[in-house]
């Protein structure tokens, strides 16, 4: 008996006695649990504690409704390679209203710190989000994600696991990044593929009309917004 316990455990290494003990019974062996636990208490077995992920510190509903730019700003990354194989990452950063792609980020690896890099520059040309929204990637909860957040006072909201939906304007995002520019072009170097989706990010702001947003570009959304702002009109 100890050994057919023995052999389950190495097998299945998250099968604890009582799970063990119902697959003997599976298989037709007439044994009570007890004798199963003691057997499985002499051989040392257990089932060792998986880590405790680390809970995110932003909020996970996302229901307020999106009324101005700058309110609320959505990032992801984006996976595609370059013509001799090597990966490549992608992080665009949206303004959720206007739709405008704030920057798009092409690099071989990215960290948390490359993620704070890049909201900084793109903080600097717009202006301070009131809230950033991702997924829980580790790259965006971070040490360094985190602190920023706290010594900046940015709120940063976290999607529930699973659900992409619930960060929609950036799927929806990326579903057309990946569709017009990724899938369309061969890229033969980083510098290639930075000088190339670059040029995609302005004709996207600048030339693609969207239906979200009546017909308009996201930069004439934009600057209409700012002439409200600043009460200026052409």
């Amino acid at each position: 008996m100890a050994e057919k316990v023995k052999q389950i455990a190495y097998e299945n290494r998250r099968y604890g006695y009582r799970r063990i003990h119902l697959c003997l019974q599976r298989e037709g062996v007439k044994v009570n649990h007890k004798k199963i636990y003691r057997i499985y208490s002499c051989l040392g077995l257990k089932v060792a504690k998986r880590k405790n992920r680390r809970k995110a510190l932003g909020e996970r509903k996302v229901e307020i409704l999106i009324t101005k730019p700058n309110q609320r700003w959505a990032l992801d990354f984006v996976h595609d390679a370059l013509a001799d194989g090597r990966r490549i990452r992608l992080l665009p950063i949206i303004d959720v209203y206007t739709r405008q792609c704030l920057k798009i980020v092409v690099e071989t690896s990215l960290s948390g710190k490359g993620v704070l890099k890049a909201l900084e520059e793109a903080k600097e040309e717009y202006g301070v989000p009131e809230e950033i929204i991702s997924d829980n990637g580790t790259e965006f909860t971070s040490n360094a994600v985190l602190r920023w957040c706290n010594e900046s006072k940015q709120a940063w909201k976290y999607i529930a696991p699973g659900k992409p939906y619930q960060n929609g304007s950036i799927e929806s995002f990326n579903g057309k990044l990946r569709d017009e520019c990724l899938n369309e072009n061969w890229f033969l170097s980083i510098n290639d593929a930075k000088i190339i989706i670059e040029k995609w990010r302005q004709e996207y702001n600048n030339e693609r009309p969207h239906t979200a947003l009546c017909g308009k570009t996201p930069n004439e959304v934009g600057k209409e917004c700012m002439q409200l702002k600043t009460g200026t009109s052409e």
